[in-house]
Order: C-alpha cells, then sequence, then structure tokens
C-alpha cells in the first residue's frame, strides 16, 4: 500500500480514495490488512465516527468482509477494539432483504458468524477485550446461534469467564449480556473445563454464582483428568472468595463425592488437605459429612494429606473438626496411619514435635510392616522413614496448566533465602539511622551540648526523618527475629509479617534519603548552589525507586 494512502486511511481522510474507487479492495498492506483494517486498528477511542468506513462500504461495498491474512474481517476488529458504532454500521451494510436461498441466513448473519484462522468471531474477540457494548449488539443481533469454540477449544462464555480482575465489571456484563442474550449457550473450553472453571481459575467468585443460576448442571462437571469445579475450587482457595465453596454445594452437593479420573484418584477434600486450605475443608465437611469417608488409590483419606501438606498448624487445626478427627486412626493401604507419617516426618521438621502423641502409639496400632509409630519415631528404622517422607512428596500435580502441590519444605528454604538480604538491608539502615542520631549535622554548642542547628526547619526535618527510618527499619528487624524463631506459623502469617517488614524496610530507606538531603540542605544552606546540587542528586534515588516500581508493575500486568 502506498505510503500516502497508508496514512490517509489511518487518519481517516476521504479525500485521497475518491480517485481509486473501483481498486480499492486492491489496496493492501503485506498482512492483506485493507484500508478499513487499517483504519480500525490505528483508531483507539471506542465510540469513533462512523463516517470514513460508510463511505468506504460506499465505494467498495467487497471490503466488507474481505479478510487480512489472519482471517480478520473488519467486523472481528471493530469488535477487538471496541468500536461499537462501526459494528452497527457494518451489520447494517450486511443485511440483505432477502435471506439466503440455500441457508435462509442473512448475510449480516454471515458475517457474524465468520471465523479467523484461530477459529474465532468477532463475539469471541469482543468477549476477550471485554467489550460489553460490542457484545450486547453482537448477541442480540444472532442470539439463535450457538458460538462453538475456537481452535483452541474456547467458546465466547469461557473467554469472558476467563478474564482476570482487572476487567472485573466490564467482564461481569460481558458475561450477563451472553446469558441473558443467547439463546443457545454453549459454556465448554478446552481440556473438557467449562466456563465455570474458568471462572473459579481466574478468581471471578461472583461469576460463579452468574453461571450456576443459568446452568446448574455445571456444578459437577468435570474436566479430561475428572477435575470437578469444586476441586479448582479447593486448589485456587488462597486467592478467591472460599464462599464459592458454600455456592457449588448449595446447587449441587455430590459435587463433594466426585473422584478424579487420574490414578490419584483425589476429591476435593484431599486437594484443599494437601493445600493446607482448613477453612474449605471445614465448609466441605458441613455440608458433606460422610465424604471424609473417601480415599485415593493408596487409601489415603483427608488427615493423611494434611500430613503431607507438611503443615502442622493445619493439621492441629483439621483435629477441632469430629468428622476429621476419627480419620487419625484411620490406615492406608500400607497400614499406616496419618500419625504413621508424622513419626516418620518429625525427624525433618521440628514443628510437628507439637503434633506427636506422646504416650498414646498404642491407639494407632502396626502398620504392614509390623511397625509403631514409637518404631519409626525411634529412629532405628531410617530405610522405611524415608520410604514415608518420599511418599508425602509424591502428592501429584494441579489442573492443566498448573504446576504441582508445593512441598512447604521447599517453601520455607525459599523463604528463609529470601528473608537474609531484607534482614541484611534493614539492620544496615538501622545502624546508619542510629549514628546520624549522634552525630549530628552542624554539630553541638561546646557550653551547652545542644544542637547547633536545633532551630533550622531542615535540622527538625533531618531529625523526624532520621527517627521514621530508625523505627521502621528496628521493626522489621524485629520481624525478622521472631520469623527466624516461630517458624511454624501459618503460611498467611508468615506472608503477611514478610510483607509488613518488606514495606517497612522500602519506607525506612526512602525515609534515610530524606534524612540525608534535609541534613546536608541545613548545614549546607548559606551556600545555596551547593545545597540544591546535592539535593538533586539525592531526589535521584526517589525517581528511580518510581522508575523500578513502574517496571515491576508494567511485568506483573502483563
Amino acid at each position: 500500500m502506498d505510503p500516502v494512502l497508508y496514512k490517509a486511511a489511518a487518519e481517516g481522510n476521504i479525500d485521497p480514495f475518491e480517485k481509486n474507487q473501483n481498486f480499492l479492495d486492491l489496496l493492501l498492506t503485506p498482512d492483506k490488512n485493507t484500508i478499513l483494517h487499517v483504519y480500525l486498528r490505528i483508531q483507539r477511542r471506542e465510540r469513533r465516527s462512523t463516517v470514513f468506513v460508510d463511505k468506504i462500504l460506499e465505494m467498495c461495498p467487497p471490503l466488507l468482509l474481505q479478510a487480512n491474512k489472519k482471517g480478520e474481517t473488519p467486523l472481528h476488529l471493530a469488535a477487538k477494539y471496541g468500536h461499537s458504532n462501526v459494528v452497527k454500521v457494518l451489520i447494517d451494510r450486511a443485511k440483505a432483504p432477502v435471506p439466503d436461498s440455500e441457508s435462509g441466513v442473512t448475510a449480516a448473519k454471515r458475517m457474524l458468524r465468520m471465523t479467523n484462522r484461530e477459529g474465532d468471531t468477532a463475539l469471541h474477540e469482543a468477549a476477550r477485550k471485554a467489550r460489553s457494548h460490542v457484545v450486547g449488539i453482537l448477541t442480540k443481533e444472532d442470539p439463535d446461534f450457538s458460538y462453538s469454540a475456537n481452535v483452541h477449544g474456547e467458546t465466547p462464555l469461557y473467554i469472558a469467564a476467563s478474564v482476570g480482575f482487572r476487567r472485573r465489571p466490564e467482564q461481569r456484563n460481558v458475561i450477563d449480556k451472553i446469558l441473558k442474550n443467547c439463546i443457545a449457550v454453549d459454556y465448554g473450553g478446552p481440556n473438557g473445563r467449562t466456563a465455570l472453571h474458568a471462572a473459579i481459575t481466574a478468581g471471578n467468585h461472583e461469576t460463579v454464582r452468574r453461571l450456576l443460576e443459568k446452568e446448574e448442571k455445571l456444578a459437577k462437571t468435570t474436566d479430561e483428568n475428572g477435575w470437578s469445579p469444586l476441586h479448582y475450587v479447593a486448589y485456587f482457595s488462597r486467592w478467591i472468595d472460599i464462599s464459592a465453596v458454600k455456592v457449588l454445594l448449595e446447587y449441587d452437593a455430590s459435587a463433594a463425592y466426585i473422584v478424579e479420573t487420574t490414578e490419584k484418584k483425589r476429591t476435593a477434600l484431599h486437594i484443599a488437605a494437601i493445600q493446607g486450605h482448613v477453612g474449605v475443608m471445614k465448609k466441605i465437611v458441613s455440608r458433606c459429612r460422610d465424604c471424609c469417608e473417601l480415599v485415593d488409590s493408596r487409601g489415603w483419606n483427608a488427615l493423611h494429606y494434611v500430613v503431607a501438606s507438611q503443615s502442622s498448624n493445619a493439621f492441629q487445626e483439621c483435629l477441632t473438626i469430629p468428622e476429621l478427627d476419627r480419620l487419625k486412626t484411620e490406615k492406608d493401604d500400607k497400614g499406616n496411619t496419618p500419625f504413621h507419617l508424622i513419626a516418620a516426618l518429625k525427624h525433618k521438621q521440628k514443628e510437628w514435635r507439637t503434633v506427636y502423641p506422646y504416650g498414646e502409639s498404642g491407639i494407632y496400632g502396626l502398620n504392614k510392616q509390623m511397625l509403631s509409630i514409637v518404631n519409626i519415631h525411634s529412629g532405628g528404622f531410617g530405610e522405611i522413614q524415608k520410604e514415608i517422607v518420599e511418599s508425602l512428596e509424591d502428592v501429584g500435580s494441579g489442573p492443566f496448566g498448573y504446576e504441582p502441590f508445593l512441598c512447604r519444605i521447599e517453601k520455607d528454604k525459599i523463604d528463609e533465602k529470601a528473608r537474609e538480604p531484607h534482614l541484611v538491608v534493614a539492620t544496615l539502615i538501622a545502624t546508619v539511622t542510629f549514628a546520624a542520631a549522634f552525630t549530628l549535622p552542624g554539630g553541638y554548642n561546646s557550653d551547652q551540648g545542644t544542637a547547633i542547628l536545633a532551630k533550622k526547619p531542615a535540622f527538625i526535618a533531618f531529625l523526624i526523618s532520621d527517627a521514621i527510618s530508625m523505627a521502621l527499619s528496628a521493626s522489621a528487624v524485629f520481624i525478622y527475629f521472631l520469623l527466624a524463631i516461630y517458624r511454624g506459623l501459618l503460611d498467611r502469617t508468615t506472608a503477611m509479617l514478610f510483607q509488613f517488614a518488606t514495606s517497612f524496610t522500602m519506607i525506612s530507606m526512602g525515609t534515610m534519603i530524606a534524612a540525608f538531603i534535609t541534613g546536608t540542605f541545613a548545614v549546607l544552606e548559606p551556600i545555596s548552589l551547593l545545597a540544591n546540587s546535592f539535593y538533586l542528586v539525592a531526589v535521584s534515588f526517589f525517581f528511580i525507586w518510581f522508575l523500578v516500581h513502574w517496571i515491576i508493575y508494567k511485568d506483573v500486568r502483563h
């Protein structure tokens, strides 16, 4: 395409094309984008003027359905970029007065159902970008059509349910419009998943209820691994509202009894147990008390899996639930009770010493190797202890595309490594600010021992900044000290304390720089040029701080 014409198309300038009306459909970019594709890709405002599109289609009607190299029609791009006004124009242009004699489908509906090379219709594109206005137009125009899955197995509803929390309001509108306007809704997704699985994975707990209100059977529809939506809630409950458990069981309590089709044969209760999600376990057990009796392919019950989570706190909390407490004497296929596993694990993690039932070994009996928990605890059966510990680590993996269940020992090692440099930084800041408080800028009056610059505003600002930095860095050091002592804390408690300490360290770093700036300014104030130079150099720290955080934020978003 000629650069002049490309620029005109991008700007929506109709004049250069009036002389070339006979071959507008031949003006193409290397990707076979027409002038309409160029215009729609460049424009970013959702409610654009439709004058350019109207006039171009008057001059060259074939451009309406002409696709680029990716199979995208102008309607695909208008839907993707949210140009709802353009979508209306394209549909109006495509409406034929008489339906196709063979299919009985109007030209407009054929355009709506056209797919690109990925198998996406315009509705797929609009759902992916959460363009609720466009979704409303498309679904009302062709409500009878069941929009099937693309080449990746994604239906528009599945895509909409997968949209993350940053677009949650728009995503809710998209889902509501699809469910309200479409008569034949396809809930399917890749690998046997449904839109309900996608909503749980994305943490959209509000969407969970909307989908179940429309189609109750989704509550027990499983993916290719036999994972029900309740399995997904048990796995992802650290990131979503666990009230979704209650909602799922309200619509179909039998979901608690669904066993996965993999070799492990686990229920949702087992998944919650291996994740250490006691809150989820309580909700499942309170609704379906006898589901505790279900065991996996190794004969493990929920308490065996809690031991495998390697959280002694979670195990102790489970023992307060009567239905789970009764499982502590139940044996697996090798005759091991949960306390046989704890006896072997106790040598690897010290916090299990508070859980080990001293003086009560008799009630747990012998396993098939004729060993009691005392025998295993004594340390005289190293190979057997090793075998049991290895079995605890062999708990399988999560759903499609997600990592295996993480061993708590490995997570603790990662946390300890992360704490070391944080502790060093916090200690260094505390040391520097402590020393600065007794080495005041400007010095002391020899007769009274007071600071010479005590009445200057810059000096007062120095003292305040230094005190804040000292207090926060010392608090961070104190938190790291506590984390080193109390290693058996719950994950959420450890994470919260670590986040507090990290925030304290970062803020104290900023206030330390502020103390440097104000202290230097107090001393060099008579020499304004030199003081301002120091000020500008020191302030560059805050510019770098914001720049680094902006880069990290952009990386996390993508």
